[in-house]
């Protein structure tokens, strides 16, 4: 039966407290993590720039698709490569992609 009606009982004391608990927890998250989201965006480090974006992160962090379903632009990787040579110093292909960017083509 639902909670405590199987005894001939009809208080939903256990179900308030249920939802309590569940209101508390939301609203704990919400204050506690707001304040790490509002420092992360105004650090600009909330989400990547639109060329990673387009690239995909796999290839701009681990150098390599995850998926086969469909290469990214010769193009944008180059751009990638050319932005991150200029922030980081410079930034070489590993052989594994370059090979595959070629046969791509």
């Amino acid at each position: 039966w639902f909670y405590s009606w199987g005894n001939g009982s009809a208080d939903a004391n256990l179900l308030l407290a249920q939802f309590c608990s569940v209101v508390w927890i939301c609203g704990w998250v919400f204050f506690v993590m707001t304040p790490f989201f509002l420092a992360l965006n105004a650090l600009g480090m909330f989400r990547v720039d639109a060329l990673e974006e387009e690239v995909g992160l796999d290839i701009s962090h681990h150098r390599g698709a995850a998926y086969d379903l469909s290469a990214p632009k010769k193009e944008d990787v180059e751009e990638l490569m050319e932005v991150r040579a200029s922030r980081h110093g410079k930034v070489e292909v590993p052989k594994e992609v370059a090979d595959a960017a070629k046969e791509a083509d």
